[in-house]
């Protein structure tokens, strides 16, 4: 073992035999990333911590209008409560206004 030698050869461009899967993988999906400045519902009488806040961050499909995002963000349910009823996010708070909205993406 002593007179024994190990040669190494390499090249310069190394050929891929097996594609690594998260290479192969990569399709990110894109959407719109909304922030709405939000008020509490006059009419909500509740509790819920919903109703506390100033601003919502949300996502939507990309091409979805201002007018779409807000219907269907009052639209949201949130919760039913011990009674029975269900709630809407409209109906505990309001959107004032779009604060914020741009598209983003995730694998």
């Amino acid at each position: 073992m002593d007179g024994l030698k190990i040669v190494l050869d390499f090249i310069e461009k190394p050929a891929i035999l097996f594609p690594v899967m998260r290479d192969t993988m990569k399709t990110k999906k894109r959407f719109l990333n909304v922030v709405f400045n939000v008020k509490r519902n006059a009419a909500y009488k509740g509790n819920h911590e919903l109703a506390r806040t100033d601003r919502i961050h949300t996502t939507f499909p990309l091409g979805t209008t201002e007018q779409d995002m807000i219907k269907e963000f009052h639209a949201e349910l949130v919760n039913i409560d011990i009674n029975g009823k269900t709630w809407l996010k409209g109906e505990m708070i309001q959107v004032t206004s779009i604060d914020n909205c741009f598209e983003d993406s995730a694998e």
